[in-house]
């Protein structure tokens, strides 16, 4: 599985404490599942595009500083400054030229 790490310019604020450092990893067809699974974000996403990406996104996610896997959320991520998400969104985008390239697909 293909990750990167990289660093959130401004960072989210969880119990006291900002986390900028992360860990992402390259989308699976389960974040899209996981979506339609939780009755929290089904419907919503269903309606809004962008937050049926967002929440693709987060389940990209692997770490977020010392902040426990529970707590990255699409409620969570939806508070970050738009810097922090473009740079989340580059990793993602990123991750899937590499895979492209590495398969032979660029």
């Amino acid at each position: 599985m293909l990750t990167e790490k990289g660093s959130l310019p401004v960072g989210i604020e969880y119990a006291g404490k900002v986390h900028r450092e992360f860990e992402i990893r390259e989308q699976r067809v389960r974040d899209l599942v996981a979506v339609y699974d939780n009755p929290e974000t089904a419907k919503r996403a269903e309606m809004n595009d962008a937050f049926m990406g967002l929440c693709i996104l987060a389940g990209q996610v692997v770490s977020l500083g010392s902040l426990p896997a529970e707590a990255i959320t699409p409620e969570l991520l939806l508070d970050m400054a738009q810097e922090d998400f473009n740079e989340l969104s580059a990793a993602a985008k990123r991750l899937e030229e590499r895979r492209k390239s590495f398969r032979g697909e660029a």
